[in-house]
């Protein structure tokens, strides 16, 4: 999958379900969503498919399909977050494929045109895998360019960083050897796991590296699974903001099957949770 300035409020994580006073009402969280989770729904109704995500609750939205042909998902960044907007929502982040210094100006561009606080990257095609040093240093010199735009870069995981290069894990080489006043990361939770690691013990490992989560579940399998439904602890992930420095989280589901339907059950459990 290619594909999601200053903080103007803390993470939604940050919001306990309150009762509003004289109401049995419980205040929702503040959740995110990657909106890759509806690719297919968006690409048929982009506005009413956002409307759907809003009735649900979340607050936040990452998008994905940033490009340096100055179009989010095809479309003026401009137009995209004001559709979020207008529902009462957030543009928060996206997520733009792997790119160099060359490319940087222009998707800082677009994502400033987007209002984003964050642009990440998400995928590392084979083609450029191999030497993780060199992408270490290719994320440094992307993360230069970004800094002092207002927009945090940030890298995202899959399960292949966690496959040994010549006797190293290619994520912690990235941890390791990225500055981090100049390139965050996205744990994605699923991925973590699936790539036969503890989220805990990497956020523990690497504190404050972590700006960003995407809250995915694994069945025993290690199948994607409805959040809620499988064996990732998010409660106790989620609680080690302070370590991991964790700001905002966005559901993911990339299964095609019910969609949204995903997303509702995925809400419904985070706001289940003692965050």
């Amino acid at each position: 999958m290619v594909a999601a300035g200053a903080m103007i409020a803390p993470m939604g994580c940050n919001t306990k379900p309150q009762k509003t006073e004289g109401t049995d009402k419980v205040t929702p969280k503040e959740v995110g969503v990657q909106a890759y989770s509806v690719r297919d729904a968006l690409k048929e109704d982009f506005s009413g498919s956002m409307k759907k995500i809003a009735d649900i609750g979340y607050k936040y939205i990452e998008a994905y399909g940033l490009g340096v042909d100055g179009k989010l998902l095809g479309m003026d960044p401009a137009d995209y977050k004001k559709v979020v907007s207008d529902l009462g929502m957030e543009l928060i982040s996206s997520h733009a494929t792997y790119f160099t210094p060359e490319d940087a100006p222009a998707i800082i561009e677009t994502s400033q045109a987007a209002g984003l606080k964050y642009l990440v990257v998400p995928y590392i095609g084979n083609d450029f895998r191999g030497d993780y040093y060199k992408i270490a240093e290719n994320l440094n010199a992307v993360g230069s360019l970004f800094k002092g735009t207002g927009i945090k870069f940030c890298y995202h995981n899959h399960a292949f960083e966690f496959e040994l290069s010549n006797g190293e894990v290619p994520l912690e080489i990235m941890l390791k050897e990225t500055q981090p006043d100049l390139v965050s990361f996205e744990a994605d939770l699923y991925w973590v796991k699936k790539g036969g690691a503890e989220p805990m013990d990497l956020i523990n490992k690497y504190p404050g590296r972590f700006s960003l989560y995407h809250v995915k579940d694994a069945n025993p399998s290690l199948d994607q699974t409805t959040v809620g439904e499988g064996i990732i602890d998010f409660e106790t992930i989620i609680n080690a903001k302070e370590t991991s420095g964790l700001e905002y989280y966005f559901v993911e589901d990339e299964r095609v099957d019910d969609p949204f339907g995903n997303l509702k059950k995925a809400f419904d459990h985070v706001n289940t949770l003692k965050i």
